[in-house]
């Protein structure tokens, strides 16, 4: 999924545990952000294997999208990344319950949204300049829905 989809899901899941008193809102706005930074693995990967443009945010951005040189996704998306990450989100709710609740979402929710089915029919194919986006048709679906549930949730 793209970066808004990681952080819209996590920010509206965010938003309701704020409405039921669970979390402050901007521990939901952090959880939405850390959705999203988890994805710098993918530059880190980038940085290792790539032959030119290492440290190049664009080039990082192009080979995630367009051109697939090699995997970018580090050990945080693989089993050995999730007992780790659920191993520290445990640790954490003995700390901080709060504190392992954004951990938790932001990160869990990532992985749902990265699964390989999900991201797998892209609809929209777009380039500006040379930047390239390819958009999944559940990723359009997320987005809407995590919107329509950030609206009602602020109404209510």
């Amino acid at each position: 999924m793209l970066p808004e989809t990681h952080f819209l899901v996590p920010f509206a899941v965010g938003l309701i545990l704020y409405k039921a008193g669970i979390i402050p809102w901007q521990l939901a706005l952090v959880a939405g952000i850390l959705g999203v930074l988890i994805d710098l693995d993918h530059y880190f990967e980038h940085v290792l294997h790539a032959k030119k443009n290492r440290f190049s945010l664009l080039a990082t951005w192009n080979t995630s999208i367009h051109t697939h040189r090699f995997i970018q996704r580090s050990f945080i998306h693989e089993e050995i990344g999730i007992v780790l990450v659920t191993l520290l989100v445990v640790l954490l709710f003995f700390v901080s319950a709060t504190t392992s609740i954004i951990v938790a979402l932001s990160y869990y929710s990532h992985l749902l949204l990265d699964i390989k089915s999900l991201e797998k029919r892209k609809v929209l194919h777009l380039r500006f300049g040379r930047i390239y986006i390819a958009e999944s048709f559940y990723g359009i679906v997320f987005d809407s829905f995590a919107i329509i549930v950030m609206v009602t949730a602020l109404a209510l």
